[in-house]
């Protein structure tokens, strides 16, 4: 009898045990036996439950389905898209009214270049942009898409060089001869300005594309639900997941 009770005590507690825990299941079918300590908007803390007293690891919410609290609670974790992942658009909040198609002239009143921060999404590079419109002004901003910003500027430096080369023709002449420093002058600084606004235009296009990006993402939501399904001359509710994509 004293046997019989010790094993019902037993049992007793090791189904307590088992309860006491928390259970996070990922996207991939794993589960972690937890003791989950916080759920932030994008990540969620726990510890082992082998290891109450051990080291707090994080995980990103997008890799989690369902958190089974020991209390018998369930959370469905929401998918989100890559739209919310810090690692690829970064923590700056997308500026508001922008849309698909918007220039340069228009995009640099709304943001501001010393604010770039290279990120894992990175259409445009900026140095290689630079680097584009010191051998030929212009050809950067070609490349990041401003392709009338990048004629403006190469049109600049021809124009500079032929007063250059047209003073040149007539050396013995003061006035003509001023053409040549004004040309030179110009073609100096077309191509000063142009590396400069190539890499300014390649960082703005970059920050603004991250934005579209968030903005337009599909959101993708998982979440429990209850449907009433038919069987003969009645209805029978049954319980499921609903995907929901919001475009």
């Amino acid at each position: 009898m004293k046997k019989l009770a010790f094993l019902l005590v037993a049992l007793l507690l090791g189904t307590v045990a088992s309860s006491a825990q928390d259970i996070i299941t990922k996207r991939n079918g794993d589960e972690i036996r937890a003791v989950v300590t916080a759920v932030g908007p994008d990540t969620i803390s726990y510890k082992l439950y082998d290891e109450s007293n051990g080291v707090v690891y994080t995980i990103m919410k997008g890799e989690v389905v369902l958190i089974k609290y020991e209390n018998g609670r369930n959370e469905v974790i929401s998918a989100r898209s890559s739209s919310y992942d810090p690692l690829l658009y970064g923590t700056r909040e997308p500026v508001a009214g922008i849309r698909p198609g918007m220039k340069y002239r228009e995009l640099k009143h709304l943001y501001d270049h010393k604010e770039y921060v290279r990120g894992l999404i990175q259409h445009h590079n900026p140095a290689g942009a630079g680097v584009a419109s010191y051998f030929i002004p212009g050809l950067g901003q070609m490349i990041c898409g401003e392709g009338w910003r990048g004629v403006a500027f190469l049109g600049g430096s021809i124009a500079s060089y032929t007063l250059m080369v047209a003073g040149a023709y007539h050396v013995d002449s003061d006035a003509l001869d001023a053409f040549i420093w004004t040309g030179l002058a110009g073609m100096f600084t077309a191509q000063i300005w142009s590396i400069v606004d190539a890499v300014r235009v390649a960082k703005v296009k970059n920050m603004y594309e991250r934005d579209l990006m968030r903005t337009y993402a599909i959101d993708v939501d998982l979440y429990p639900s209850v449907n009433c399904v038919r069987y003969g001359t009645g209805y029978q509710p049954t319980a499921g997941l609903t995907l929901a994509l919001k475009f």
